[in-house]
C-alpha cells in the first residue's frame, strides 16, 4: 500500500529486523505506529526513529507469550491509538532450531504459544473493532519453513503452518465484509532474528544472493495490502520455490532427505 496517511498499524516484534524496518517504513508513508515487543530499551530506539515522521506514534512493551496479557494489551493499544486499529501485523516471532529427536515438550509448547497462540489471540481482540467498522487489515506473518522442509525446525515449521491455516480461514470468512486477512511470507532474511539464539542449533548458512533485506521485507509487506492476495511472498524467487515444493511434495520431500541425510 503505498499512502498510509491517516492509517494507525501496530507491529508487533518491532524492536528489530522486519518488525523495526516495518515500522520505519510505515511512518514514511504516513501512518502512525504502535510498536510492541519484549525489549523496552530497543523499542525506544524504533520509536525515536518513527517520531522524526510520526510524533504521536507510541510504544508498548509486552511479554506476548502471558497470552492472559493480550486482550488488555490490545484495549491499550486501541486507547492510545485514539480508539482505531487500522492494521494490525503479527509480526513477532520465535525461532526453534532443533532437530525433533531432540525436543522438549518446552520447546514444543513455548515456539507454539509465541508463533501461533499469540497472534491468534492479537486477532480476536482486534478483529470485533475493525468489523464494527468494517474495515481493517490482519497480516500474519509466516515463514518460508511451512514451504521448503522442514529439517531441524519442525516445531516452527509446525507453528507456522497453524497460523497459516488460522489466516486462511479468516481469510475466506471475511470475504463478504470490509476487513481483509492477508499472509505474509518472507524468505531469508538478513536480521537478528536469523543469528544463533541460546536454546537453537546453529541457524542454517544463507547466501546472501538469495537473502533479502528487513527493510526490503517490509516494503513488499505493504505493499500487499493492495492486493487481494491471500498469500503473498518477499520475492518471485520464494514463491517458485513454494510452487516448485507443492507441484510434486513427495518427490520434492523424498530429494530434500537425500539432501540432508549426512546431517
Amino acid at each position: 500500500m503505498g499512502d498510509l496517511t491517516g492509517l494507525n498499524i501496530v507491529v508487533t516484534g518491532a524492536s528489530s529486523g522486519i518488525g523495526a524496518a516495518l515500522a520505519v517504513e510505515a511512518v514514511r508513508r504516513g501512518a502512525r505506529v504502535a510498536l510492541v515487543a519484549r525489549r523496552g530499551d530497543r523499542l525506544a530506539e524504533v520509536l525515536e526513529q518513527c517520531r522524526a515522521y510520526s510524533a504521536d506514534s507510541v510504544i508498548e512493551v509486552a511479554d506476548l507469550a502471558d497470552l492472559d496479557g493480550i486482550e488488555p494489551l490490545v484495549e491499550r493499544l486501541t486507547a492510545a491509538l485514539d480508539g482505531r486499529i487500522d492494521v494490525l501485523v503479527n509480526n513477532a516471532g520465535v525461532p526453534k532450531r532443533r532437530r525433533t529427536d531432540e525436543m522438549s515438550p518446552e520447546d514444543l509448547e513455548g515456539v507454539m504459544r509465541i508463533n501461533y497462540f499469540s497472534p491468534a489471540r492479537m486477532t480476536l481482540a482486534a478483529l470485533p473493532g475493525m468489523l464494527e467498522r468494517n474495515a481493517g487489515h490482519i497480516v500474519n506473518v509466516s515463514s518460508m519453513g511451512v514451504h521448503m522442509a522442514a529439517f531441524g525446525v519442525s516445531a516452527y515449521s509446525a507453528s507456522k503452518a497453524a497460523l497459516e491455516f488460522f489466516t486462511e480461514g479468516l481469510y475466506v470468512e471475511l470475504g463478504k465484509t470490509g476487513v481483509r486477512a492477508h499472509l505474509f511470507v518472507p524468505g531469508t532474511t538478513i536480521s537478528e532474528f536469523s543469528t544463533e539464539k541460546p536454546g537453537n542449533n546453529k541457524p542454517f548458512p544463507s547466501d546472501p544472493a538469495t537473502s533479502s533485506t528487513s527493510e526490503e521485507v517490509a516494503i513488499a509487506l505493504l505493499d500487499s495490502l493492495d492486493t487481494e492476495a491471500f498469500m503473498t511472498f518477499t520475492s518471485p524467487r520464494e514463491e517458485a520455490t513454494a510452487a516448485n515444493r507443492n507441484a510434486d511434495v513427495n518427490a520434492w520431500l523424498a530429494n530434500m532427505r537425500g539432501v540432508f541425510s549426512g546431517m
